[in-house]
């Protein structure tokens, strides 16, 4: 799937990521994600959905924090962006954190 095409479709606005890793050119998201703020939500669903993002042939990772990758717990994330391959996701706890690569193609598990 597009990048692009991703975040047309989910509403990633206060989720959680639970680990961020990169390797071998994949940047890896764990999310809990808000299925509430999802367009086929319905009463009843499970308001919170484990979702791993894959974001494969990506480079020029930047990792722009006052923390390390590995001391992620739970940050909310503040948005996602991409504009000409150029993936920004912003994360929030007790500070900013923005991580920015460029890749075009998403797996999501």
């Amino acid at each position: 799937m597009l990048v692009t095409e991703l975040i047309k479709k989910i509403n990633f606005n206060d989720s959680c990521v639970n680990e961020l890793v990169y390797a071998n050119g994949t940047v890896i998201l764990n999310i809990d994600l808000c299925m509430w703020k999802q367009n086929e939500y319905q009463d009843g669903d499970p308001e919170l959905k484990e979702v791993i993002l894959k974001f494969l042939n990506s480079t020029n990772y930047n990792w722009d924090s006052e923390k390390r990758e590995d001391e992620i717990d739970y940050d909310s994330i503040v948005d996602v962006t991409c504009e000409e391959s150029i993936v920004k996701i912003v994360l929030e706890d007790e500070g900013v954190s923005i991580l920015t690569f460029e890749c075009s193609e998403v797996q999501i598990d």
